[in-house]
């Protein structure tokens, strides 16, 4: 049986944006899967170790939810998701930017992400 691939692409780093592209990275990872995990210029924040996951206006209430059914914090789920051997890319990121990241991430152009994605089993954005 050939191994899938999943190429997962996160775009933003609001709380309720950040969860799916993690949970269907490690969800797949823990599956068997090879699994290409590439952040945008702004869903990088995510790897940045000062990140503070803040939900959009009006769903305020989704941080105590989380915690109340104690679901994984962003930065454990990133921590199972390079344990499971999801790799990280960084998508078009400037070398000007400064983020610490939690994780080390390759700079990859958006054309690469997307020649990935071609040959991929799954790919999906959020």
């Amino acid at each position: 049986m050939n191994t899938k691939k999943v190429v997962v692409l996160a775009l933003h780093d609001e709380l309720e944006s950040v969860y799916p592209p993690l949970n269907i990275a490690v969800g797949a990872a823990s599956s068997g899967a090879d699994v290409i995990l590439a952040f945008s210029r702004r869903g990088v924040n995510i790897l940045d170790k000062k990140y503070i996951p803040i939900p959009s206006d009006g769903i305020e209430y989704l941080s105590n939810a989380l915690n109340d059914f104690n679901a994984p914090s962003i930065h454990e789920l990133l921590e199972i998701a390079v344990e499971s051997g999801v790799k990280l890319y960084a998508v078009d990121l400037d070398i000007k930017d400064r983020t610490d990241f939690i994780y080390p991430a390759e700079q990859v152009p958006i054309k690469w992400v997307l020649n990935e994605a071609v040959s991929a089993d799954l790919f999906v954005h959020f």
